[in-house]
């Protein structure tokens, strides 16, 4: 108990000294006309050839129409253009058909972190060199509800990862990089999003 409570205020410690967010990108899809994408972001791929075809539907969400993928193994992604941060913070709102979720320290299509939610299982993923490696699989409860909003915030080697408003993983992550934030899903996944909220300091 006692080690418990040393490492609560270690980490309480860690994250106080993480300074505020000097840049937010708040992207809710509104002014973009239903089959566009937004200007300044851009969307790759990883363990296949292709991209996903993404767009916006006419619900005013960012949708991944056509996949192109078989497995879920390959990952289709939604990435900011030229934001490179180590400390912040990514949030969106997803509608879960199949998996979906937010990525961060993204350095190139082969290099980043993702936490995916994944039915009622929570993922978070290390991609090295465009191998996938699962750090972290946790069932956690769900409202039931179409949609829920996943936020990351990291700083440092620290994350914590809120789902729908709570906490539900911390964790310390020793190679981290810097890297621009977004989304990701698995290559059948046609999940939609909603309100990405990035917070980067720079």
């Amino acid at each position: 108990m006692k080690k418990f409570v040393a490492f609560c205020i270690v980490a309480a410690a860690l994250w106080a000294n993480c300074p505020k967010a000097q840049k937010t990108i708040v992207m809710d899809f509104d002014s973009v006309p239903a089959g566009d994408l937004p200007v300044r972001w851009f969307v790759s791929q990883t363990g296949k050839k292709s991209t996903a075809f993404w767009a916006v539907d006419a619900h005013k969400r960012l949708a991944i129409f056509r996949p192109r993928g078989y497995t879920k193994n390959q990952r289709n992604l939604f990435v900011t253009k030229k934001l490179y941060f180590s400390k912040g913070s990514v949030a969106a709102t997803i509608w879960p058909k199949g998996d979906g979720g937010v990525l961060f320290w993204f350095k190139d299509r082969k290099n980043y972190y993702d936490v995916r939610l994944d039915g009622d299982t929570l993922v978070l993923e290390r991609i090295v060199g465009g191998h996938i490696e699962p750090l972290i699989k946790k069932r956690v409860a769900l409202a039931p509800k179409p949609f829920h909003r996943l936020k990351v915030d990291f700083c440092s080697d620290q994350i914590a990862v809120w789902l729908d408003g709570h906490k539900v993983l911390a964790k310390r992550i020793p190679k981290f990089l810097r890297g621009g934030a977004g989304v990701a899903a698995s290559g059948k996944s046609k999940s939609l999003f909603d309100d990405i909220v990035i917070q980067a300091l720079e």
